[in-house]
């Protein structure tokens, strides 16, 4: 559990505990580079929060996290919550605060 000051207006998943929930979690540091990502382990469930607004996960980091294929349905199956709002699609979910309005192109 994280010591440092909260992230201000956090984004990010709330997932059940396991090894998706794990590979995710080491995803969203390698998918947000230069944000802090802080990862809250309630016990129970994590919760990934990302700072800046936006929280980018990829299916391909999330596969190479796991050592296997991986599809973002999987996430699904596994996160009751998140913060902020929502775009799924098959290769990419993105955790956002305000419009759609993406970032810098996420490569």
């Amino acid at each position: 559990m994280s010591t440092a000051e909260p992230i201000a207006d956090p984004v990010g998943p709330v997932l059940q505990v396991g090894e998706v929930a794990r590979a995710v979690a080491d995803a969203a540091v390698t998918d947000n580079p230069g944000c802090r990502v802080d990862i809250r382990d309630r016990g129970s469930y994590v919760r990934v929060e990302v700072e800046g607004g936006e929280c980018v996960l990829r299916r391909e980091t999330i596969a190479e996290e796991l050592g296997r294929p991986f599809k973002m349905s999987e996430l699904e199956l596994i996160m009751p919550s998140f913060v902020g709002r929502i775009e799924t699609g098959g290769d990419v979910f993105r955790f956002y605060l305000g419009t759609s309005a993406r970032k810098e192109a996420s490569s």
